[in-house]
């Protein structure tokens, strides 16, 4: 009889799980709320590089006042540019029936501009005629509307000058009259130029003249209406210039003290759209051949009706 070969019993131990236990699912969570928030990061980025400076403008004022589009300067950006960020976008601004449609053509939008800026003109003769201040002023302000948009003319008087003679020190009273005006055009989102005006005479010393006072003038106003409470936003300003008195007014002797002025025009959106428009068709300046110079020949500063001023 063969030897009877032992029994193997084969033992299976299950170990139980120690440390591995802590690499659950939870890592998943998390990464997938990392992930999330990542795209939402990019995705708000891709909206604000999108967006314009209107845009850009109302969320700016929605950070800092919860109420913003509840005021005056709200309202506006929503009614001209609450289409939303995306071209063909609804937007928030409600149309004539109560939904959120965009206006249906150019000409809606002219008119609601035409609107926001009779409406600057409106408050703004409205505070020169009510503040007892602004009130002995009220005078010396000319609102009227133009080819480019809304003009503001601040004059002098005899009696009464915005600024210290000779120098670009604006007057108490200026600063007032500047920072009702800032306030008032601050709401509507249409850049501004800013022009200074002198009347004809002349300074005895050459090396200041009146290209110089009207150009820093100009600037003056610029600086009080953009530092004013609520005033013009800094991008608002698209041009600063100096006109001396090459623009006296209509009627007037051009030594008239009334041709002294600060005059601001509120530009149309076709205004600034065709000033873009002149500027990207100005041709580039040819590059000088071999050999030659090139340096720039100096350049003229060419008043407005032809009269050049070196």
């Amino acid at each position: 009889m063969a030897d009877q070969q032992p029994e193997v019993r084969i033992r299976i131990v299950k170990k139980k799980g120690g440390h591995g236990a802590a690499h659950g699912g939870a890592w998943k969570v998390a990464y997938a709320d990392f992930v999330t928030a990542m795209m939402a990061f990019f995705l708000l980025m891709w909206l604000l590089n999108s967006a314009d400076k209107n845009t850009k403008a109302g969320i700016a004022g929605m950070f800092q006042d919860p109420n913003f589009f509840s005021t005056e300067r709200g309202k506006e950006i929503l009614s001209n540019y609450g289409k939303g960020i995306l071209p063909g976008g609804r937007g928030m601004s409600p149309g004539p029936d109560g939904s959120n449609a965009p206006p249906q053509n150019a000409e809606a939008a002219v008119e609601q501009e035409r609107k926001a800026l009779q409406g600057a003109k409106d408050a703004i003769e409205n505070a020169f005629q009510k503040d007892e201040l602004l009130q002995a002023f009220k005078d010396q302000i000319k609102l009227d509307f133009t080819d480019e948009g809304l003009r503001i003319q601040i004059q002098d008087k005899a009696a009464r000058v915005l600024f210290d003679s000779g120098s670009a020190k604006l007057k108490p009273y200026t600063l007032s009259i500047l920072q009702e005006i800032a306030r008032e055009l601050g709401k509507l989102p249409n850049r501004v130029v800013i022009g200074g005006h002198t009347d004809s005479q002349q300074y005895p010393n050459k090396a200041y003249t009146n290209w110089e006072l009207s150009s820093d003038r100009a600037n003056a106003a610029r600086r009080v209406m953009e530092s004013a409470a609520r005033g013009l936003r800094p991008d608002q300003v698209r041009r600063v210039t100096g006109y001396a008195d090459t623009i006296p007014l209509e009627g007037l002797d051009p030594k008239d003290p009334q041709n002294r002025r600060i005059s601001i025009i509120v530009l149309s959106a076709a205004s600034e759209a065709a000033e873009e428009q002149r500027q990207k068709t100005q041709p580039e300046p040819v590059p000088a051949p071999p050999g030659e110079s090139s340096a720039t020949p100096p350049i003229k500063k060419e008043a407005p009706g032809g009269t050049d001023a070196s």
